[in-house]
């Protein structure tokens, strides 16, 4: 059934969480796994906001442990492929444009869960993905309760 499965990391907390079950998704159906990881370029507002709230050097940290600790993991489980893939520029659009160009079986991403306001000015990644993408796209949410 899934053959190709794509996941998209950004070092949060729930970007962790969809790639461990990306990789048991990878594990049951001994699926190629891809895990993406996009470097938001250029001097867009929402860019300015997250910026101000988590500096890029503790993000990139973050981002780094999640994927090694994702491809080893992939590795020792014996999953046939496990490719890296860093992109940069809009979020949602270079993602976009890689999935129409690699195609995959299946996109497995996290949910902030931002409140409505939020989501209002900062836009989701995971919702423009889910209306845009060539695929079924999993959206893992957060352990906590959803805010409105």
């Amino acid at each position: 059934m899934f053959s190709r499965i794509l996941v998209g990391l950004d070092g949060s907390a729930e970007g962790h969480r969809a790639g461990r079950m990306a990789l048991e998704i990878a594990d049951r159906f001994q699926a190629r796994l891809t895990i993406v990881t996009v470097v938001p370029t250029g001097t867009d507002p929402q860019e300015a906001y997250l910026q101000g709230l988590v500096p890029r050097d503790v993000e990139t940290k973050a981002l780094h442990h999640q994927v090694d600790e994702l491809q080893e993991e992939a590795k020792g489980r014996g999953i046939p492929s496990v490719e890296v893939v860093t992109l940069e520029g809009k979020v949602v659009e270079t993602f976009l444009a890689y999935l129409q160009s690699h195609p995959h079986d299946l996109v497995v991403v996290g949910s902030r869960g931002l409140s409505r306001g939020s989501r209002l000015l900062l836009g989701s990644v995971s919702g423009g993905l889910v209306n845009g993408a060539p695929c079924p796209i999993l959206v893992v949410r957060s352990t906590g309760r959803a805010r409105s």
